[in-house]
């Protein structure tokens, strides 16, 4: 291989590693997880105390509109059932699913200054996107 091909190559593999999200992998109690996220961007969860604990591996990502957990299909609705402990009565829509896919969607108001939590379910993993009010920085 001569220097320019190794420059290019470099080059490429550079740019494309920037280009690409990295996510954090993680495992455990991930309700403790996305209550942490939602109380750091502004949420007002309904309760704390005796949530149901949510066992599994997952992966994260932290941007500037908040954070994106995937977690296995398979935890949808354990998940569920823990964001509906901890903010009671904020549910604003769902479940919403297409007759074609078997998809599930539920968002939940974290705040009255704004933000949200989006619990979806997709072809292959369960989606959790906790978003910041706007105006709030990391």
């Amino acid at each position: 291989m001569n220097i320019r091909t190794f420059i290019l190559s470099l080059a490429a593999l550079i740019i494309c590693g920037c280009a690409t999200e990295h996510f954090t992998k993680d495992s455990g109690d991930v309700g403790q997880f996305i209550l942490q996220q939602a109380i750091r961007y502004g949420g007002s969860p309904t309760s704390t105390n005796g949530l149901p604990v949510v066992r599994s591996h997952w992966r994260y990502l932290e941007d500037a509109r908040g954070s994106q957990i995937h977690l296995p299909r398979d935890t949808y609705s354990d998940v569920e059932l823990f964001l509906d402990k901890a903010f009671a009565g904020t549910r604003q829509f769902g479940p919403a699913g297409s007759a074609d896919t078997r998809t599930r969607i539920h968002e939940y108001r974290m705040s009255t200054k704004g933000g949200g939590i989006q619990l979806s379910e997709q072809d292959s993993d369960t989606v959790v996107l906790v978003l910041r009010p706007f105006g709030v920085s990391k």
